[in-house]
């Protein structure tokens, strides 16, 4: 990846030197919509108290227990306000190249899930309380993206509004997504102050309102993007542009780090340790890999090795900007008329 970004940018310096090109600075800014490509599932963290000490990421949904209620949360985080700073050349007034630099800050995507609270027993495995845990999970996402493409425009000589198209490539290189998780134990079970204690330590690390955030980490990942739009100039050096963008990525989870876990005010970060407060992600899973569902034999001072998940970022977005054409010709001063 980082060699092709290379030869591109070996191209765009050659092509500058070698041809009469003018330069463009290109900045833009807009919303984001889901658009089409809004049927991706979302990955968020799973909350089960049959399984309590098996922490990883799951598919969001929203989910209750007592009506025996799931749906799968479909959404991105490429909604939202997107700015771009662009830089490129035009060839010619019909082709030219941009490599844009865009920042995305997204929307929030939420779930609410009611679960049983059940509790470990030696004997019969797990025995229900009557109780339930009434829980909020939110999530969202920022991300700087590198986006080298081609321009296409329609951009005859003496044109002032015309037609122009851009297809490239999404390279995300900063940026993540972060969860947060609100559980409180409905009345019936927060009013018994043994359980409460009980499920205040291990595996549960609950209190009556428990707070936990999350921070996810990406890893290389590759997306497509297309724009086609109008321009409008009217100056030589300046256009004015409105657009419609669509992007398909979905970025590859690296690492993900629980930074909060408070119970009733109390961090169980040090209790719940290293294994079971960070994650690392790996595409397949055996018997040598730091997880306990494979590895009798792991570490638990260790991060735990997880499947790989992956975050749906595609969008389709409105965008408007000004472009500056930046050559000698179009910055020239004009000459002072001749005085008669």
């Amino acid at each position: 990846m980082k060699k092709n970004l290379l030869i591109l940018t070996a191209l765009f310096c050659f092509s500058a030197v070698s041809l009469k090109a003018q330069f463009t600075l290109r900045l833009a800014g807009g919303y984001g919509f889901p658009g089409p490509f809004n049927t991706e599932k979302v990955m968020g963290p799973k909350i089960d108290s049959r399984s309590a000490a098996d922490d990883a990421l799951v598919f969001l949904a929203n989910s209750n227990d007592k009506d025996s209620s799931y749906k799968p949360v479909h959404a991105t985080y490429g909604t939202g306000m997107n700015f771009t700073l662009g830089l490129g050349y035009m060839i010619n007034n019909y082709i030219g190249f941009d490599l844009g630099i865009s920042f995305l800050k997204s929307n929030t995507i939420s779930a609410t899930q009611v679960h049983q609270m059940y509790l470990s027993d030696p004997v019969t495995g797990y025995d229900s309380t009557g109780a339930y845990l009434n829980c909020k999970l939110t999530s969202n996402a920022i991300g700087v993206s590198l986006m080298p493409s081609i321009v296409i425009t329609g951009a005859k000589p003496g044109w002032k509004v015309y037609p122009y198209a851009r297809f490239g490539l999404t390279l995300p290189v900063w940026g993540g997504s972060n969860d947060h998780v609100v559980i409180d134990m409905d009345s019936a079970f927060a009013a018994a102050p043994g359980l409460v204690n009980f499920v205040h330590g291990n595996p549960y690390f609950l209190g009556k309102h428990t707070e936990v955030s999350i921070k996810n980490e990406g890893t290389v990942s590759l997306g497509i993007n297309a724009a086609i739009g109008v321009a409008y100039k009217p100056l030589p050096y300046l256009s004015v542009f409105l657009e419609l963008n669509g992007q398909y990525m979905n970025t590859r989870g690296k690492a993900s780090k629980i930074e909060q876990w408070d119970a009733d005010g109390v961090s169980k970060l040090d209790e719940r340790g290293v294994y079971r407060t960070q994650f690392t992600y790996v595409d397949q899973l055996n018997n040598k890999s730091n997880n306990a569902a494979y590895n009798s034999n792991y570490d638990a001072s260790k991060p735990k090795d997880d499947i790989r998940p992956f975050a749906p970022f595609s969008n389709m977005a409105v965008n408007i900007g000004l472009t500056f054409a930046l050559s000698k010709q179009t910055l020239a001063k004009k000459p002072t008329p001749a005085a008669h």
